[in-house]
Parts: C-alpha cells; sequence; structure tokens
C-alpha cells in the first residue's frame, strides 16, 4: 500500500491541510487517510496543478487538482494535469508497494464556466505514460468523495 506517513515527512514543505486556492475548494471530508501536497512545492522547474492529494481508503486514488476562477486556458490545464501526474506517479513508485495500481483523477474545479470552455475542457484528454486520461470539471466546493463514487459507477 502506500506510505502516507513517509510522504508527509519528505515533503513537510509542500504539505496543506486542504485543497484550496483563491477562495475555490475541493472538500475533502470523510477521506481520513491522505495527503495533501502543493503542487509547485514539489518542483518549480514546470508548471504544476494547484494540488496533488493522495488517498488511501482500501485502494490509493490520487487527484491531481486545479483550481480556476472563471478564466480557463485549456493546454494550460492539461500541461499542469500532465507534469503533477508524471511527479505523482513517481512518488507512488517510491512509496508505494510495488505494482500498487492507482485510480488517478484529473480534476480542474472552477468558479463557472461559460459552456463553450466547459465543453472544450470535457473534449480534452491528456495521456500520461501510455494511458489517455479525462479532464473532469466541477464547480468550486464540491467533495473528492463525490468525484471518486460517481466515477465508480
Amino acid at each position: 500500500m502506500l506510505d502516507i506517513d513517509r510522504i508527509k515527512s519528505d515533503f513537510a514543505h509542500a504539505l496543506r491541510r486542504r485543497c484550496s486556492e483563491g477562495g475555490c475548494t475541493l472538500r475533502l471530508d470523510g477521506l481520513t487517510n491522505r495527503v495533501v501536497l502543493k503542487g509547485d512545492g514539489i518542483c518549480q522547474d514546470r508548471k504544476m496543478c494547484d494540488c496533488i492529494v493522495f488517498v488511501v481508503n482500501g485502494s490509493v486514488i490520487i487527484g491531481i487538482v486545479e483550481l480556476k476562477g472563471k478564466t480557463v486556458h485549456t493546454s494550460e490545464v492539461a500541461d499542469k494535469l500532465t507534469n503533477s501526474s508524471e511527479i505523482a506517479l513517481s512518488i507512488l513508485e517510491k512509496y508505494a508497494d510495488w505494482g500498487t495500481k492507482p485510480t488517478i483523477r484529473h480534476l480542474l474545479l472552477h468558479k463557472g464556466l461559460d459552456s463553450s470552455e466547459l465543453r472544450k475542457i470535457e473534449r480534452r484528454r491528456i495521456g500520461i505514460r501510455g494511458k489517455r486520461y479525462d479532464i473532469i470539471a466541477k464547480p468550486c466546493g464540491v467533495s473528492f468523495s463525490t468525484v471518486i463514487s460517481e466515477l465508480r459507477k
């Protein structure tokens, strides 16, 4: 499984209690075995997302989260999510048992996008180590538990 305590210790400089930026928040209620890292606290030489969330609840779930207001540049969001995913997978390889297969969710939380921007984001897919992932756009304040449960259906 994933060693959350070692991640907290080794990345104390990037540790956050919550995933929040500029009045936009990803709620983490009900997720007790978790760690939140500030993206640019982990890596300063690449564009990084706002938060990387590792959750252990029977399996390992990684949330790569970009928090935005009303203005979104699709290619910039995709770059940040891609870079942050690579870093998150490197962390997973170092701090998890061999063969641990995570569920990865790429989230864009926003304060209200117009419908054309929302369609662009939802059609965009990003490639990480040979796999393609959707970008999930949700309004600020959504619960990560809700996102996880919606996608299991």
